[in-house]
């Protein structure tokens, strides 16, 4: 009997100690984030554009053009700035769901870390949000359109999901971006996205488009990377998943051959000799003749050969627009600074002290080995009746 009790007193003190569910939050209270923009405002305080999905969107009985409504609000500070969105929502803003996060171009030039600081800090963040420049202002992005989805913070997700299909800009998350920003020689490099007027008929549309590379000295946006240099970055770094090598073909340079991407693999080798730095980067590439416009038959052995070699230069020449306008603007944007600290961690602490003199100086000797593995169904090209003849 006296186990009995016992044990009944226990439970009693155990049950004392359970709290239940005393932070759940009810869907109806909550406004759910689905993409956010950043810019500051004339008078330098920041204004936060907050994407949020509309109820009915969330069931499926949403009739208009789109799902969300955008609010802005501004504030001294971020986390002010979204406290103050109060005022125009009677929903609590929660971010666990946010896909995307857009930064102004104009802040961007001013630094972006004290902007990411609250992100970065609050555990209701999702710090696996995409992470964009805008050409403009972030919170004209957002109020953009997409042809396919009724949620535009969803179509620039899906954007930068399929921008691997041709590997023309980097993907980065808000984990990536703070973690690269911590470091005291890299550089970070950002995705641009834009507006772009779309004429129909008698109607006309803002059009949400990805474009361009930003690039960050430090936390300030100094320039932008275009298509070609972005893929030289990418194959550096051992980013590219994807994509088309346009290439004109052996034995009719009038006419174009598309190559197809298969694989991509890259290793970064930094040495140092008698005080100069060098780096060897090793790119190995595998391809498919994907297409080709004119009726020279690439399967013959010669043209075979002369195109992989025009393959492996069509690479080398992305590569080297990359190291040129990098060096050119003192960004490491390739992570070498990472690969003389890891090969030579006694050197490193003074190398990381003039890093800013050492990388423009840096000798980048390319290693590209590319090849073709396969033609497609056709070994021979279509041929029109008059050249049959």
């Amino acid at each position: 009997m006296k186990k009995i009790i016992s044990l009944s007193i226990f439970c009693i003190l155990l049950s004392s100690l359970l709290t239940g569910c005393w932070n759940r939050k009810e869907l109806n209270t909550l406004a759910i984030v689905q993409a956010i923009g950043i810019d500051r405002t004339e008078d330098e305080q920041i204004s936060i554009s907050a994407q949020i999905l509309k109820p009915s969107a969330v069931k499926g009985q949403a009739k208009e053009n789109t799902g969300v409504w955008t609010v802005t609000s501004t504030g001294e500070t971020v986390f002010d700035a979204i406290r103050n969105a109060s005022l125009k929502t009677d929903r609590r803003l929660y971010f666990q769901h946010n896909k995307v996060l857009l930064l102004g171009e104009d802040t961007a030039k001013k630094g972006i870390i004290p902007l990411l600081d609250f992100l970065g800090r609050d555990h209701e963040v999702r710090r696996l949000s995409y992470v964009f420049i805008a050409k403009g202002k972030a919170e004209d992005i957002l109020l953009g359109e997409h042809e396919q989805e009724k949620v535009p913070g969803k179509a620039i997700e899906s954007l930068a999901k399929t921008s691997e299909l041709v590997s023309h800009l980097p993907k980065r998350d808000l984990e990536d971006l703070i973690e690269t920003l911590g470091s005291k020689t890299d550089s970070s490099v950002v995705p641009g996205i834009e507006l772009i007027k779309k004429e129909d008929k008698d109607t006309s549309k803002n059009v949400v488009a990805l474009d361009s590379t930003a690039i960050l000295k430090k936390d300030k946006l100094i320039g932008w990377f275009d298509h070609t240099e972005t893929r030289g970055l990418l194959w550096v770094l051992g980013e590219v998943k994807s994509g088309v090598i346009v290439v004109k073909s052996p034995g009719d340079e009038t006419k174009n051959v598309s190559l197809e991407i298969i694989k991509a693999s890259s290793k970064i080798t930094p040495n140092i000799e008698d005080g100069k730095l060098t780096v060897t980067v090793e790119v190995k590439e595998e391809g498919n003749l994907a297409e080709q416009l004119s009726e020279v038959n690439l399967t013959k052995p010669d043209p075979f050969q002369e195109l992989e070699k025009k393959q492996t230069a069509a690479i080398e020449a992305e590569i080297n627009a990359a190291i040129t306008k990098a060096q050119e603007w003192n960004v490491d944007i390739f992570k070498f600074g990472e690969e003389f600290h890891r090969k030579y961690p006694q050197e490193w602490p003074e190398l990381e002290k003039n890093w800013d003199q050492e990388f423009p100086k840096i000798e980048v000797n390319l290693e590209v080995a590319a090849k073709l593995s396969r033609i497609g169904l056709g070994t021979t090209p279509l041929k029109t009746e008059e050249s049959n003849e």
